[in-house]
């Protein structure tokens, strides 16, 4: 496993950051992409991503805060003294800003050490990593031939995996109430859609998006069961009060022929401790834009393996995230399929220049440039300015 102060640690400590910029791009009706440019003082640009739906102005803000500390410190300071962590008083926002600064700084120490990403971290040799494709943005009609439309496509361009959201009103609260069941028979109505569209061979996943309680998330494992479900993903809420439920639920799944898999959200390997020592789920997600960076990610992954816990980074942003997430796949030896937002906007290749990863037949092959290997345009940022989501309660994920 990799740390920050183990890795070129004479270049950090005399590159110093002189700029610092964050950028917000709209791509689809409910969908912009947010990213952090560090500029060092020999001219180059690092990147990152801090995709957080409907914050936008609570990360500027909070960067506009933190760039009076940042301008002028060298990396290896960003790397030890940026770090996220789970108790930041601005939490998430907070610690998107800080995981998407590793993400930035690290990419930088690779261009000066004229090297991808995941080499510079250890990585192993480079080979196609294959994905999975999440199409609930490229849904054109929440009709259950509407989302079995969106999942054939991703299978026509070759995936061998599919995941979608078909919950859209429902909270825990409601889940046992008479709208709560309509929603659940319309849920199933999609899911069993998609099954027959894509047929046996694709491995299909399931994310509720926190929306059930455990007595409606129990039946609806037992009737989900004959879609042939890979994993279901987040049932309940995922604070503490929820563990019990969660560890009942993750073996009546097991138990039913599917995986249950959680943990988007974490921050730093000790948000993610209770999720793999108590073994709530088989399959742990951190994500690389709010964990903490590559260095956290390291801790995650560890910790995991000891307790033989299968992660899977959770990817579903653009194309910045995506190429991190890649590197960290290679850099850690994961191998299972990579989470890829699919046909959610044209600007996912468009707004790259560079050598960003190259994608067929639902794989992906990292390049050799160094670093990230490719900046965002921004004058085709410019022309794609924010276009502010509204911030909604009822819906679980904006959490």
């Amino acid at each position: 496993m990799f740390h920050h102060d183990r890795i070129g640690s004479e270049h950090a400590g005399h590159i110093r950051i002189a700029e610092v910029n964050f950028s917000s791009v709209a791509v689809a009706p409910r969908s912009n992409w947010s990213f952090l440019a560090l500029r060092s003082d020999d001219g180059r640009t690092g990147w990152g991503e801090l995709t957080l739906r409907a914050h936008e102005r609570l990360l500027n803000a909070t960067l506009e805060d933190l760039r009076p500390s940042l301008i002028g410190k060298t990396l290896a300071q960003v790397f030890r003294d940026f770090a996220a962590r789970p108790s930041l008083p601005s939490g998430r926002v907070g610690n998107a800003l800080l995981s998407a600064l590793d993400q930035a700084a690290t990419d930088l120490l690779a261009q000066e050490l004229g090297t991808p990403i995941f080499n510079l971290l250890g990585g192993r040799a480079r080979q196609p990593l294959r994905g999975y494709a999440t199409v609930n943005r490229s849904i054109r009609e929440r009709t259950p031939e509407g989302f079995a439309e969106a999942a054939l496509r991703a299978v026509e361009a070759g995936y061998r995996g599919v995941k979608i959201m078909p919950f859209d009103s429902m909270l825990p609260a409601t889940a046992s109430s008479p709208h709560g069941l309509e929603e659940i028979e319309r849920t199933l109505t999609r899911i069993e859609a998609v099954r027959a569209a894509v047929g046996d061979e694709i491995q299909l996943m399931v994310d509720c998006h926190w929306r059930l309680d455990e007595a409606g998330a129990m039946a609806f494992i037992e009737r989900v069961a004959r879609s042939r479900l890979h994993w279901l993903e987040c049932p309940v809420p995922e604070n503490e009060l929820w563990d019990d439920s969660i560890a009942r639920l993750h073996k009546h799944a097991n138990a039913h022929g599917m995986l249950l898999a959680g943990a988007e959200n974490g921050v730093c390997d000790s948000g993610y401790a209770r999720f793999i020592r108590k073994r709530l789920y088989d399959v742990v997600m951190p994500d690389i834009k709010y964990c903490g960076g590559y260095a956290e990610l390291a801790q995650i992954v560890r910790m995991a393996q000891e307790e033989d816990v299968v992660v899977s980074l959770h990817n579903p942003s653009g194309p910045v995230a995506h190429a991190h997430t890649l590197h960290a796949c290679l850099a850690l030896g994961l191998d299972q399929p990579v989470e890829h937002q699919f046909s959610e906007s044209p600007l996912f290749e468009s707004l790259i220049v560079g050598n960003g990863p190259t994608s067929a037949s639902g794989c992906f092959e990292v390049g050799d440039a160094p670093g990230l290997g490719f900046s965002v345009d921004a004058e085709l940022a410019a022309r794609h300015p924010l276009a502010p989501v509204p911030l909604s309660l009822a819906d679980p994920s904006f959490a």
